[in-house]
Order: structure tokens, then C-alpha cells, then sequence
């Protein structure tokens, strides 16, 4: 008789084990110890609402600190979602256009810019050299050029001639992403993160979502991530300097970014003809189309249309109109594979 209880008590705490067992978990801890990650948070969102939002390992080595609902992850480029979206929200005001040409907003630039449009900024099909790469700045130290202005990057881009003709080809441009901040201020003397906190963060209570470089202190925030090329691990930057925040410089959690997605799947901050547009794949000159939108990577996951953007290396978000589902991914190691990781995710809700 008590080899039969034992049995049955055994049989049971199995089952109960195998239960509540959670595949994204072992996906997501198996990735984890795969791509030597040291911590990770996720959020997964469905019809509404957030159904999983999970923190994994190590968020800073150093201290030996664990990712926290509070662990503030640096989004790099996942930051032009944001750019686009203010951008966005500024031709639904009819602030600006997206055919209107750069040299309304600055003086004194070549002839040939003239033919960049703002659609061209947000689709990087301007054929602006990146000021970082344009043959005066190799003079410069990394130091200085992240001390420049955005005025002062964009008129060093403006040295070079065009890459190709505006809308002929696609080319990931930085210091296009910096010009859209500048004409979002020229436009309405308020800085990018003025703009983004009375359009979005505020009124969503995304309170911890903040604009700052890697040099900025910012609660709950490491300045730094990780990287693990060849072993043991080392410390990493994203030196884009402040200003070059409208591409890469904001910061946020799981929690806001939820809140974000939430209110736009919902059709709370912008029309459905803005959603349309910047989700739509870029058309070149020749009529061929780029998985580019304006801001927003185009991109499907077994046959299921989805569109997000990377970050760095370390952060990913995918988000699927038609199943009202989003996936956000922040890791804190650069090459951590979160677009890999993030099209697993939504796999198990698709």
C-alpha cells in the first residue's frame, strides 16, 4: 500500500511538473545559455492584453544583479520606431509632409539635396553618407564626433556627394534618422524627447522610457552591455554621442514598451493611414520594393506579415497586426540573436 501511494504521489508531482512547464521558458532559457547571454526580459502581448512578461539571468555582471521589471535596456535602433512615429504624428498635424524637401528645414545645402524628401529619411533612401563615414570626419577622434550637433553631422554628411539619387536605393542611414529630429524641432521648438513624451510617453504613464546616450546616468539603467565575441566577456558602447539620440538613444522596460504597443495595436496614437504607410515596403525608383517601411523593418514569420525593428544587436520588437500579437525581446549582450529569439517566441501564439 505505501509503495502505491508513493507511486501515485510520484505520477502526480509529475504531471503537476509537466503543467505548468512553459515552452517559451525553455526556449527562451535555452537561447540564453546558447548565445552565452548574460540576462534578458520579455513581453509578449495578445488582443490587449500583456499575457507574459518574464525577466531572465544577470542584468549587470559586475554586481552580480538580476533582471528586474525595473531594469532600464538601452533600444539602439529599435529608437526609430519612435522617430517615425513622432514624425508621423507631426504630418497628421500638418506640421510637415512626407514629399516636403529637406532644404525647407536647413539652409546652405548642396543643390543636390533638394531631391531628398522626409519619406526619403525614414526609408534610408536619401543617399546621405553617414557622417561618421564621410572622408573629413576620419580626422576626427571618435570623441569629437560624438560631440558634434546634429546640425553640425548633418552639414558634415552634406561635405560628400549623394551615394546614388534619393528613392533609387535603400542605404541604413544614421545621420538621416538625426535630420528628422532636427526638422521635428525646427518645426515645432521642441526636442525629440519633448515631442515623444507629450505625443506618447506621458500620456501612456511610460515612465520610465527616457532618451540619453551611454554616457547619460540614468536610474536603473547600466550604461553599458556586454559582448562575447571570442571570450571571456567584455563591456560595450553604443557611441553615438547625444546627439545622435532620434536613431538610437532611448531607453526603456518591458512594462512601457507594453504599454506602447498596447495603446497602438488599439488605434490610440495614430491613424490607420500613418500605420499603413509606415508599415508598407518601401518602392524604389525602379519599382522594385525594400522590407522597409518608414521606420518599421516589413518581415513575416511563417507566412504571418509582422513588423518591428532591431536595436543594437541586443533587442528586438516584432509586432503582427492581423493576430494583435507583439513580441519585445531586450537582451544585454550585443549579438545576442534577438531576432532569432524574438520570431521563436511568437511561433508559440501564432
Amino acid at each position: 500500500m505505501r509503495f502505491l501511494i508513493t507511486l501515485f504521489l510520484s505520477i502526480t508531482l509529475c504531471s503537476a511538473v509537466n503543467k505548468n512547464q512553459d515552452p517559451v521558458d525553455d526556449y527562451v532559457t535555452q537561447k540564453l545559455k546558447q548565445y552565452k547571454i548574460p540576462g534578458a526580459a520579455i513581453a509578449i502581448i495578445k488582443n490587449g492584453k500583456v499575457v507574459k512578461k518574464k525577466n531572465y539571468g544577470i542584468y549587470s555582471i559586475e554586481f552580480n544583479m538580476p533582471v528586474t521589471d525595473s531594469s532600464i535596456f538601452p533600444l539602439a535602433s529599435v529608437t526609430k520606431l519612435f522617430t517615425s512615429s513622432v514624425i508621423m504624428k507631426l504630418i497628421e498635424q500638418g506640421k510637415i509632409s512626407l514629399d516636403q524637401p529637406v532644404t525647407d528645414f536647413m539652409d546652405s545645402l548642396p543643390e543636390s539635396w533638394k531631391q531628398i524628401k522626409i519619406r526619403h529619411l525614414l526609408s534610408h533612401t536619401s543617399g546621405m553618407v553617414n557622417h561618421f563615414q564621410t572622408t573629413k570626419s576620419r580626422n576626427l577622434a571618435e570623441e569629437e564626433r560624438s560631440k558634434l550637433n546634429i546640425e553640425a553631422s548633418v552639414r558634415l554628411s552634406a561635405t560628400e556627394p549623394l551615394r546614388f539619387t534619393p528613392g533609387a536605393k535603400y542605404s541604413y542611414s544614421v545621420t538621416g534618422y538625426m535630420f528628422l529630429g532636427y526638422i521635428a524641432e525646427k518645426v515645432t521648438g521642441k526636442f525629440i524627447d519633448q515631442l515623444a513624451g507629450n505625443f506618447f510617453f506621458s500620456p501612456l504613464q511610460m515612465n520610465s522610457t527616457v532618451y540619453g546616450d551611454y554616457k547619460s546616468v540614468i536610474r536603473n539603467r547600466n550604461s553599458l552591455v556586454y559582448t562575447y565575441q571570442n571570450g571571456p566577456f567584455e563591456t560595450w558602447n553604443f557611441t553615438y554621442g547625444a546627439s545622435g539620440t532620434t536613431a538610437a538613444g532611448l531607453n526603456s522596460t518591458t512594462s512601457d514598451l507594453s504599454r506602447f504597443f498596447i495603446a497602438l495595436d488599439n488605434g490610440k496614437l495614430l491613424s490607420e493611414t500613418s500605420m499603413q504607410q509606415m508599415m508598407h515596403p518601401t518602392k524604389l525608383n525602379d519599382g522594385t520594393e525594400k522590407n522597409y517601411g518608414l521606420g518599421w523593418v516589413v518581415d513575416e514569420n511563417d507566412g504571418h506579415k509582422c513588423y518591428g525593428h532591431e536595436g543594437g544587436g541586443c533587442a528586438w520588437i516584432d509586432y503582427y497586426p492581423a493576430e494583435h500579437l507583439t513580441v519585445i525581446v531586450l537582451c544585454n549582450l550585443t549579438g545576442s540573436k534577438a531576432d532569432e529569439i524574438v520570431k521563436g517566441i511568437a511561433k508559440q501564439y501564432l
